[in-house]
């Protein structure tokens, strides 16, 4: 922010710090700093407007019916019209001072509209004329035009419209200037009037102008900038940004122009920027916010993190920024990073614990006291215009329990990782004890408050599956409460999102209940711990939620919870009163076909194994028999994945009725005899095994569902969008991806070009595997060639560049010890390997590297090992479980060799050779060539060393179509 200084009334200037709010002085000046332009007021101008039009019309009206010709009708549509001929043509009995009033009117109105206009141009807002840089540099060597193109193309990336395409003359700023415009040979008034009016009609509502200037000390290159806002005599902000390089000192100056601008227009009234609409917003906010937000869209979410955290740093209370760091949290496999920031937004400029105790009131408190409850609301809802979209991500993140509580009571961090886990365990504990002791009330020994507290506090450290009911119920009552609110979110401006009225009436009767269903399900399977018997269902009489909820929607719940494998006419029926088919007149949407198909698929969930659960030690009789069921209709179920193929007939080539090779599993079912080698020629593909009857209609309508969402997108960034959840991220959907159901419509709706194989559950944790050994194996590539470039002389002539060079060496090591230690599990320590690998290699080099990678796709990783499950005709999904956690621990087996063998004496290697350095420089001795080229040689040989180790085989990005790195000469 440059600075500036003001003058006070008794004409001393001070600086701008004296007038920043301390507790100790508060005054009228210690807000915020104002937006350094006018800020326009549309709706004020456009009254004007319409009050001066009306005006104009009427007297129009009147003239024309005061002085109306002989033999015209008397209209009152005509009367404006001949009032104009009058007041224009001369002719009539009137007097010369109210054809003189017209034409003031007149004036009056052309001024109002052209205000209008101005008003329209600075709120939109409008063109931004570009001048010409000019070159103020000693040399005049700038490269003007080049600098010229990056700054607008800045402005039409971060999406303000583009620059003016007009003529590049100035707008008049006074009479003189519009007379000037007119041809003197003119004699005629109407074609004077004519040549005028287009000078005097706005059409830009921001002009910038820039000086390019450098100086002697570094940062040496600098762009001077004016932004000049037409509206209000024509305001102006000037700055001047300085950077290493022109394309950095121009990038600076775009930042802060649309810093300048985007506060006084409508932009500033969006997400997240409604905080500081009609405020100065800091150049270097905006610039941390754009730079998150392009890396983001680029998948690099570690950089995009860091960017974040700097916006987050100089804007701490806004909400949308941190729901914009959960969205890339999510995307990185942190659920429960993502969970704690949610939360933290959650309660930001809370006002005495406003927000828990709205959660827990009853229909009877609110309708007791109506106006205060409602009044309360909107209050709320207008301070806070994202709370409805933030409360419904919230709410379901609470409710992914598969993801959320695994990460709870997970035991695998090193180093600060731990340290940060741990802390974030215990601030939502204190929270979420504070906040859901209501939800276990009947739970605990006594039904009083601090009993509930203690009990839930244990249960959150000690007890995974309570937990996971905890987190439902809580999750299931948020969406209740959340529902009754959206009402009056329609009152307030700003609040309304995806978040619909079907939506949340799907989340709130079908999907939330059946979590919970399977959580209790799977509490009551480990013997209620710790509990010592079976407690009432939370839907029940007397149950945890039977007294916060209405009537209807708690018998809705409680009907579909009783049955658990959900499925059949009572889902089907649940899922279709929540959508209203019933009423062609609100047709669902894509999002409400999501919804449907991500319930239809958490209901297959029911009938197959969880991977990564293994039956308990102890078990109760009911839990016993529930387990026993689900292991059998699971072993009945296909849960080979065939070919993706075509579908063989049911009957032979010839006709016949050869029935197909099976094996008796002892359970009256019947599953693909397994193949002792290869599949011969007389059976090349085995049939595909048909879905039992309760799990093929949930099977049909999910994929039924999926193809509605996808055909009711909007456009195909919305399909993309889709994509990214249907086929890997979603966790409802993981069930559904085992079925050869889906993989026919994997292939129908998403045709790959490389061979389709079958996905595992977690997807992300080998997508975040292979982008680790390729940030490792790049960053060790660069490195390598690095030294290999400081090796040639003259650049190793200068000692205390080795020595700089040495010690940033010594510190990447460091943090590579770091990454290997932790498996490359904490994105703070790859964030910092990665700037500390911009500082060292040459910017070309990275930027010709495309370093840092991008996370991939899935369908863009080749996995070891993949071929033979691709080729074995039957893959089975616990063979792509077990694929997947080979080639993870694969790469963790490279970063512990890297970490023993390579790393710590790395390090160790480069802090010598930097003490010996020193030394040598202390004592005058000259260095010597031999010895600065071995010195780069055993550095670089140390990073090929690491690169070499993790080019072995394991996950890898498929990289065909890029340019090889190649090393240059």
């Amino acid at each position: 922010m440059p600075h500036r200084a003001r003058r006070t009334s008794h004409g001393i200037q001070r600086s701008e710090q004296w007038e920043q709010p301390t507790p100790r002085r508060i005054g009228r000046e210690s807000r915020a700093a104002p937006a350094a332009l006018p800020v326009p007021r549309p709706g004020r101008a456009l009254l004007i407007k319409i009050v001066a039009t009306l005006g104009l019309l009427a007297a129009l009206t009147w003239a024309g019916r005061a002085y109306l010709r002989m033999g015209r009708p008397d209209s009152w549509l005509l009367a404006p019209l001949d009032g104009l001929a009058i007041a224009v043509g001369g002719d009539g009995a009137h007097p010369a001072r109210q054809r003189l009033g017209l034409l003031l009117l007149a004036l009056v109105c052309f001024a109002a509209w052209r205000h209008h206009r101005r008003v329209r141009l600075a709120y939109r807002p409008g063109p931004v004329d570009v001048h010409e840089f000019t070159d103020a540099t000693a040399e005049h060597n700038a490269p003007v035009d080049d600098l010229k193109s990056q700054f607008c193309q800045r402005l039409s990336d971060t999406h303000i419209y583009p620059p003016y395409a007009g003529p590049a003359d100035p707008p008049p700023e006074s009479f003189l200037d519009v007379a000037s415009g007119v041809d003197p040979k003119t004699t005629n008034p109407l074609a004077m009037i004519l040549q005028m009016l287009p000078r005097l009609w706005p059409r830009i509502g921001y002009r910038v102008t820039g000086v390019l200037q450098v100086r002697a000390q570094e940062p040496c290159y600098g762009v001077s900038a004016t932004v000049t806002s037409f509206l209000r005599g024509g305001r102006s902000a000037m700055t001047t940004q300085w950077g290493s390089t022109w394309e950095e000192a121009t990038r600076r100056t775009a930042y802060w122009v649309l810093a300048t601008i985007l506060p006084v227009t409508r932009l500033g009234r969006a997400a997240p920027w409604r905080n500081w609409c009609g405020r100065e917003l800091p150049a270097e906010l905006f610039a941390a916010y754009n730079k998150g937000k392009e890396l983001q869209d680029h998948r690099q979410f570690d950089e995009a993190l860091r960017y974040y955290g700097e916006a987050l740093r100089l804007d701490p209370f806004n909400a949308d920024l941190r729901m914009m760091v959960a969205s890339v949290q999510e995307e990185m496999g942190l659920f429960l990073d993502a969970l704690d920031t949610y939360q933290s937004a959650l309660v930001l400029r809370e006002q005495g614990g406003w927000y828990d105790d709205h959660v827990w009131t009853t229909r009877t408190d609110r309708l007791r006291d109506l106006p205060r409850h409602v009044l309360g609301t909107l209050r709320y809802l207008r301070r806070r215009p994202d709370s409805i979209k933030l409360r419904y991500q919230y709410a379901c993140t609470l409710a992914y329990t598969e993801r959320t509580v695994h990460q709870w009571f997970k035991q695998d961090g090193v180093g600060n990782r731990e340290k940060v886990r741990r802390q974030m365990r215990q601030r939502l504990e204190k929270a979420f004890v504070d906040r859901y002791w209501p939800v276990v009330v009947t739970f605990a020994d006594v039904p009083a408050e601090p009993a509930a507290k203690e009990w839930l506090r244990r249960v959150l450290r000690e007890f995974p599956e309570a937990t996971t009911v905890v987190f439902q119920i809580a999750a299931t009552h948020e969406l209740y409460r959340l529902r009754e609110d959206t009402v009056l979110a329609w009152f307030v401006r700003g609040t309304r999102s995806e978040v619909t009225h079907s939506a949340l009436l799907l989340l709130r009767d079908v999907w939330a209940p059946l979590r919970l269903a399977k959580a209790w399900h799977d509490w009551a399977a480990v013997g209620w711990r710790p509990l010592r018997t079976g407690p009432l269902g939370p839907f029940e009489v007397g149950g945890t939620l039977a007294g916060w909820w209405r009537r209807g929607p708690r018998s809705r719940a409680a009907s579909l919870m009783r049955e658990w494998p959900s499925g059949g006419v009572l889902l089907d029926r649940a899922i279709r009163r929540a959508q209203r088919r019933r009423w062609p007149a609100h047709p669902p949407r894509s999002f409400d076909f999501y919804n449907a198909a991500c319930t239809y698929g958490f209901a297959l969930k029911g009938y197959f194994p969880e991977p990564e659960r293994r039956p308990p030690a102890h078990l109760s009789p009911a839990a016993r028999a529930l387990w026993r069921g689900r292991r059998l209709i699971a072993d009945a179920l296909p849960l080979a994945h065939p070919p993706r193929w075509h579908r063989r007939p049911a009957s032979p080539p010839d006709g016949g009725t050869r029935p197909a090779p099976t094996s008796g599993d002892g359970d009256g079912g019947s599953r693909p005899a397994p193949a002792a080698g290869s599949i011969g020629p007389a059976d090349p593909e085995p049939s595909p095994h048909p879905l039992p009857p309760p799990v093929a209609p949930l099977v049909e309508k999910a994929v039924e569902q999926l193809r509605a969402a996808l055909a009711c997108t909007e456009s195909g960034v919305a399909a993309d969008r889709l994509r990214r959840w249907i086929l890997s991220s979603e966790p409802d959907l993981a069930p559904l991806r085992r079925l050869q159901d889906f993989g026919y419509f994997e292939e129908e709706v998403y045709p790959s070009l490389n061979l389709v194989f079958p996905r595992p559950d977690k997807v992300i944790n080998l997508r975040m595997s292979a982008y680790a050994q390729e940030l490792v194996c790049q960053g060790a590539v660069l490195l390598e060639q690095t030294w290999h470039d400081r090796a040639l002389p003259p650049q190793t002539a200068d000692p205390h560049q080795l020595i700089h060079w040495l010690d940033l060496d010594a510190e990447t090591w460091d943090t590579l010890c770091l990454i290997a230690l932790d498996h490359a599990r904490y994105w703070r320590d790859r964030a910092e390997f990665i700037r500390l690998l911009r500082r060292a290699v040459d910017p070309i080099r990275i930027a010709e590297a495309r370093f840092p990678p991008e996370i991939p796709r899935f369908d863009d990783l080749v996995l070891s090992g993949a071929d033979r499950l691709v080729g074995d005709g039957t893959r089975p999904e616990e063979n792509v479980e077990r694929l997947a956690r080979l080639n993870i621990a694969l790469v963790d087996r490279k970063l512990n060799a890297i970490y023993q063998t390579v790393a710590e004496h790395a390090g160790d290697g480069s802090l010598r050779a930097r003490r010996r350095l020193s030394g040598m420089d202390y004592r005058g001795e000259p260095l010597r060539g031999d010895e600065a080229l071995g010195i780069c040689t055993r550095q670089a040989g140390r990073w090929h060393q690491v690169a070499e180790r993790m080019r072995k085989n394991g996950p890898v990005v498929d990289v065909s179509g890029l340019g090889v790195l190649e090393p240059r000469a």
